[in-house]
């Protein structure tokens, strides 16, 4: 019972989200998607020469820390934008020592998703004219 009107849209979005949850194979099926989603984005990544910040025994499946590129023709402003505009949001490093982005791979996204991501990553950095395969930026 609610003291006051109960928030009947968010009770029914709630047990959407669990009924998704277990129809996804709860929390083993829906590990699984976001492991899957961030191999994807780990090899695509690492072919354009991206390695991941954090060191693989400590590297979660639920977002992803890249360097920036050590290249001049690097804009992050235009990097988000061009990203953004294809559908793609990113988020800026919170870093105090290095220029990095983040990449989330949890969600309602799919491994056809993170290939999208990937491909769009590489399309923006040639239309960027940076050099691949990149070179991160030193910590």
């Amino acid at each position: 019972q609610f003291r006051f009107t109960p928030p009947t849209h968010a009770m029914l979005a709630f047990r959407q989200a669990l009924d998704e949850h277990e129809a996804e194979g709860g929390v083993a099926g829906r590990g699984g998607r976001y492991a899957a989603n961030f191999q994807v984005l780990k090899d695509g990544m690492k072919e354009m020469g991206f390695e991941l910040l954090c060191p693989e025994d400590v590297q979660g499946t639920v977002i992803s820390t890249f360097l920036f590129p050590d290249d001049a023709n690097f804009d992050f402003q235009q990097f988000y934008t061009e990203l953004a505009a294809r559908g793609h949001v990113i988020y800026p490093g919170k870093l105090t020592k290095a220029d990095c982005f983040r990449l989330g791979n949890i969600g309602r996204v799919f491994e056809s998703d993170m290939h999208n991501l990937v491909s769009a990553i590489r399309d923006v950095l040639v239309k960027m004219d940076v050099s691949l395969p990149v070179k991160q930026i030193e910590v």
